[in-house]
């Protein structure tokens, strides 16, 4: 079997248990949220709000062109791009002289995706394949020969690749910009002069910085620049971290869940340094590329501070290509079995914990079809899942449709107006259901709740209950002067 169709079929193996489910992770329900409604005319960031690239969303966008609800054509998408990337993980690997294990090491990433909450379309699923790729490209350009136009034409191609990773999120940077020190690194090696160097720094910096810079230009053509500068760059400033309280506790449980992996990386490096020859005058050795990169990735992580599951995606992709030599090795099966064993197990357990924690996504659409929103009729999310307002087809109540923009201690200076202000002009206008939970987390804003426990109890009406994992959604439907449901019903 080509690896091609072998990784494809592990893929859908691997994350067919989340097919069809909307309720993943809260954010690429709403990534897809903003895709659908871009398409319906809403501008990201103006009249839909949020701090992530266009890119991302132009992508959910392209996905709704495949037609039916976009749920699970988001999944097969990502799916794809996971499976593309695990294939371009084989090709590393195999660069690094480490043919025999280089689709296992695909393999093993595709299993480790579930560990760290990369099951469905979260953003480094996505462009963890646009720098796997740029990787690919600057590690053939720096151990292998290369001319003046040969390693323009792959630099190019690495940082345009990195460049529309940025894209998908801003994260990218990190590892974008080492690609590229390592690319001026060879051309000076090369014996290339500084002048035809500069040239080629600056080429390669217009590619990486081109995705980009095409987005605050279609912005400036539309008179919205600010708000796109703002959403992009500045907002990430404003957030306050530590209302979310210490991430010490992630961070372990990230370490403890990579360690089986990164020991079997640092194993597969130690054989690599053994086995690889350098033939070309100032090249690099590939096994030393492995590790500066992960080390890069690693120091990108722990920039971010919070520690979410899903930041350690970006990890998985050299820490698999570092493992490559290991897996093949025929004397070290055990710790080849070992390595797989660990991911389904983890990896199943991971899933059914998510199923425990969020349910399956029944109860999110018995909610949605609860509602049959009539002509005028509006819903609300205070707290839940933005895939109600895709599932309901309900008209946007705000531009700050994702929950936490407006209930949470850290966006509360984060997103460029006053949360309480903007809930309160929300709640004003009388939404005819709101959406909420049976409990506010530990990061959430006291007045926040306050203000819209005040509201619920004064003017609405339990309608339903429904126990999705560790939190139940309630929903409510405003109640006229008389005590009776709003019309509609």
């Amino acid at each position: 079997m080509k690896p091609g169709l072998l990784l494809l079929g592990v893929a859908l193996l691997a994350r067919c248990a989340f097919f069809g489910n909307p309720v993943i992770e809260g954010d690429e329900q709403f990534y897809l949220l903003v895709g659908d409604r871009f398409l319906k005319g809403a501008l990201p960031y103006v009249d839909l709000w949020d701090r992530k690239p266009i890119g991302l969303f132009l992508l959910y966008a392209g996905i709704r062109l495949l037609g039916g609800e976009g749920i699970l054509q988001y999944q097969l998408v990502a799916t794809l791009f996971a499976a593309a990337t695990a294939l371009l993980i084989a090709r590393i690997a195999a660069e690094v002289g480490a043919r025999r294990g280089a689709v296992l090491a695909g393999v093993v990433y595709l299993l480790w995706l579930n560990l760290f909450g990369g099951g469905g379309g979260q953003s480094p699923v996505f462009y963890n394949l646009f720098i796997a790729g740029a990787a690919l490209l600057t590690l053939r350009a720096a151990a292998h020969p290369a001319s003046g136009i040969r390693l323009l034409g792959l630099g190019t191609g690495a940082m345009l690749a990195a460049g529309l990773g940025m894209q998908i999120k801003y994260t990218a940077l990190f590892e974008g910009a080492f690609l590229g020190c390592v690319l001026l690194w060879r051309g000076w090696r090369s014996g290339l002069c500084l002048p035809r160097l500069l040239g080629y720094a600056l080429i390669w910096i217009g590619a990486a910085l081109l995705p980009t810079a095409a987005a605050l230009a279609a912005y400036a053509v539309l008179g919205e620049a600010t708000a796109f500068i703002f959403a992009n760059f500045t907002s990430f400033f404003h957030r306050s971290t530590a209302a979310g309280g210490s991430a010490l506790g992630r961070l372990a449980v990230m370490a403890a869940l990579l360690s089986p992996l990164a020991l079997c990386a640092g194993l597969g490096l130690r054989a690599a340094r053994g086995a690889l020859l350098v033939a070309a005058p100032g090249a690099m050795r590939a096994d030393r590329f492995l590790a500066a990169w992960l080390g890069v990735a690693a120091a990108g992580v722990l920039l971010l501070g919070t520690y979410y599951n899903h930041y350690a995606l970006p990890l998985l992709v050299p820490l698999c290509a570092a493992a490559a030599p290991l897996l093949g090795d025929p004397r070290r099966r055990l710790a080849t079995v070992g390595l797989v064993l660990f991911a389904v197990l983890a990896g199943g357990a991971m899933v059914a914990a998510h199923g425990r924690s969020r349910g399956n996504g029944e109860e999110i659409r018995a909610l949605a079809a609860e509602m049959r929103l009539g002509s005028g009729e509006t819903l609300y999310v205070f707290d839940g899942d933005p895939v109600l307002y895709h599932l309901a087809d309900s008209p946007l109540p705000t531009r700050f449709a994702f929950p936490t923009h407006l209930n949470d201690l850290r966006e509360t200076a984060g997103i460029g107006t006053d949360p309480l202000a903007e809930l309160h002009r929300i709640l004003a206008a009388r939404p005819t259901f709101i959406v909420t939970t049976d409990m506010p987390r530990p990061r959430n804003n006291p007045a926040a709740w306050r203000m819209a426990e005040e509201v619920l109890r004064a003017d609405y009406r339990l309608v339903r209950s429904v126990a999705a994992g560790d939190r139940a959604r309630l929903l409510y439907r405003r109640v006229d002067r008389s005590g009776s449901l709003a019309s509609g019903e």
